[in-house]
């Protein structure tokens, strides 16, 4: 299980210093791009290669406790892989008791032919290869 900490800043939150909604679902992804990053997998040079591209198809949360400026979250990440799809899915932390999950579908997707594609190689070993 990969694990990211962040701190949760003025411009996550609304005008009363609460998480703004859509953003819980932005740290979701935030650390699913920051274990890539530390796998050494770039989203940037998979766009300008253009072989295949990651769409979200489906993204949800759910909020168990309110996060406010300054809080300090740690976010869990895992993954489940399917044929063409996969979801990442992020319990998020605040002093080790659980106030937010995000779950998000992404789907393997070829620009060229328009379709989605089977799940590349490069993706399977990097998401099955967890510490």
């Amino acid at each position: 299980m990969f694990t990211y900490e962040r701190t949760i800043r003025v411009q996550d939150t609304d005008a009363t210093g609460v998480l703004y909604f859509a953003n819980q679902l932005q740290i979701g992804l935030e650390a699913f791009e920051e274990f890539l990053l530390q796998k050494g997998f770039s989203l940037g040079e998979m766009v300008r290669q253009g072989n295949f591209l990651l769409p979200i198809v489906h993204a949800e949360a759910d909020f168990m406790a309110p996060l406010c400026i300054g809080d300090r979250v740690t976010v869990t990440l895992s993954f489940q892989l399917g044929t063409s799809s996969f979801t990442h899915a992020s319990d998020i932390l605040k002093e080790g008791e659980k106030v937010g999950t995000v779950s998000i579908i992404h789907v393997a997707y070829c620009p060229k032919q328009k379709t989605s594609i089977p799940l590349p190689n490069v993706l399977k070993i990097l998401l099955n290869d967890r510490p």
